[in-house]
């Protein structure tokens, strides 16, 4: 199949589009906002391989998603902070590991100078960037036309006109998402398995309590009120979820402390990223702070409530459908009744769609 690369400074040529590479590294939910425009490459290039290099902590959970071909994970910490030796080291094997792929296009959707330069590196035919309107943008290193960042859109619509504009095509509506992970059998029933083994016929909620910020943490006692809530009232079961870090893995201790029914609740906390990604698609419903792994809820077409304070949802509000946010200035003012009343809404919506 033939595909016209729009606005480049080749004039339009055609090429034979086999071999994509996509360039993203950080951060957990951007890289997981990301997985759906390159399910727009893929619809695009069926026929292409479709490859992505991120970074070394997100690539197990990059895998999951069915449009990748290829995930190549890379430590871009430790290039930068390690030893000057291990990361010239490291640094040349990267670049031939990329050449060595021989692609024909290469998507910057990053857009740092060390991204600009891999772009320019992999020696792919085409060369395509996001240009963000407050970071430098290397324009020697592409020949195709930047997409202009825009303020005003979502991430991941940021991240669709990107994918968008390697084929020159119209800009998409990214308001209804594809499942963009697909969690394997064995994954999802180890952690049934292990949490959930008497729960075959329960209605599941997840809840993710955890944040590297300290400002988007919602209060520990308003996360118990509401997974005690939907235990009782709903007489479903709740994991309370956490990530690896022993700051979350404290913060759910701390919610298992307050939860008064223990006979519905679970505290799941420590769970590597395809494991954390299997718990939530158990879920009929997560809750989540405003971080990362809130958007691996709509990623696998779970509804999900977003809890905000400082960040914008403009830009980083779940997407899909029937998900919602709640925002206030400081997280402590989002009241537990209006978290209630929304998931409430939420429940009575799935309830309908089934």
């Amino acid at each position: 199949m033939t595909f016209v690369l729009g606005q480049t400074r080749l004039q339009h040529l055609e090429t034979r589009v086999a071999n994509i590479l996509a360039i993203r590294f950080a951060r957990l939910g951007d890289v997981v906002l990301l997985l759906q425009a390159l399910g727009q490459l893929r619809s695009t290039f069926p026929e292409a391989n479709l490859s992505l290099i991120t970074g070394i902590h997100h690539a197990p959970l990059a895998r999951l998603c069915p449009y990748l071909d290829e995930v190549i994970a890379v430590d871009r910490h430790a290039m930068s902070d390690g030893p000057k030796f291990r990361a010239i080291r490291d640094i040349s094997a990267l670049i031939h590991t990329v050449r060595s792929r021989q692609f024909d296009l290469a998507i910057d959707f990053h857009s740092f100078r060390e991204t600009n330069l891999l772009t320019c590196l992999s020696g792919a035919q085409y060369r395509l960037g996001l240009k963000r309107s407050n970071r430098s943008y290397l324009s020697f290193c592409f020949n195709v036309e930047p997409v202009l960042e825009d303020k005003s859109l979502h991430v991941g619509e940021m991240f669709s006109r990107v994918a968008s504009g390697a084929a020159g095509g119209a800009v998409p509506n990214c308001s209804k998402p594809n499942t963009s992970i697909v969690i394997p059998e064995d994954i999802r029933d180890s952690v049934r398995n292990r949490y959930l083994p008497d729960a075959e016929e329960t209605t599941i909620v997840a809840v993710y309590v955890g944040a590297s910020v300290s400002s988007r943490r919602w209060p520990t006692e308003h996360f118990a009120a509401i997974a005690d809530h939907v235990a009782a009232v709903w007489e479903a079961n709740v994991l309370i979820l956490t990530g690896i870090s022993s700051v979350e893995q404290a913060i759910g201790l701390e919610v298992e402390k307050l939860i008064k029914r223990h006979d519905r609740v679970q505290l799941v906390a420590g769970l590597d990223l395809p494991s954390l990604a299997g718990a939530i698609g158990l879920a009929s419903l997560l809750v989540s702070n405003d971080t990362g792994p809130m958007h691996i809820g709509p990623a696998l077409g779970v509804p999900t409530l977003g809890i905000f304070s400082q960040s914008s949802p403009v830009h980083y509000r779940p997407v899909g459908r029937g998900d919602r946010y709640v925002k206030k200035k400081h997280i402590e003012e989002v009241k537990v009744a209006e978290v209630i009343e929304i998931m409430g809404q939420m429940w009575d919506r799935h309830d309908a769609e089934l």
